[in-house]
């Protein structure tokens, strides 16, 4: 029964790893779009959604890795659930940007300001992404 609790808490936690992978490569489709009105529109949108399956997945990453765990004391699991603030506080400054920024847009104000800020918190939420993947991968290297 535990073996089973396990697998499936390891399928969920994949599950949302794939959901925030997916949230990389924002920044460099903010840069590659912002000089054609229609298709940035279209880019903030779908990902504004995609932020909010990614709230979900973040709780549900938090419940799975603790039902995996083996060690509740260890240097790895602080490093982890560190990333795991960063990440939730990114993606809501995230998130907060795609939101403003399309409703300046809509009512037709300068967006600027968001955009510049939504560039940087896109790109600070990657990089914290990259780093959860790679101190979950180096821990079985």
């Amino acid at each position: 029964m535990k073996i089973l609790l396990y697998i499936i808490s390891y399928g969920f936690h994949l599950v949302s790893s794939f959901i925030f992978f997916l949230l990389i490569p924002l920044p460099f489709l903010i840069k590659g779009t912002m000089g054609e009105s229609g298709r940035f529109i279209l880019l903030l949108r779908v990902y504004k959604r995609m932020m909010w399956l990614a709230h979900g997945a973040l709780i549900l990453a938090l419940v799975s890795g603790i039902l995996m765990l083996t060690s509740w004391f260890s240097i790895w699991l602080l490093t982890v659930m560190g990333i795991w603030l960063a990440i939730g506080a990114l993606l809501g400054l995230t998130a907060k940007m795609c939101r403003l920024t399309l409703e300046r847009i809509e009512i037709k104000e300068g967006a600027e300001t968001e955009i510049t800020k939504l560039r940087h918190f896109s790109l600070l939420l990657s990089l914290a992404i990259i780093v959860m993947f790679a101190i979950k991968f180096l821990r079985y290297v």
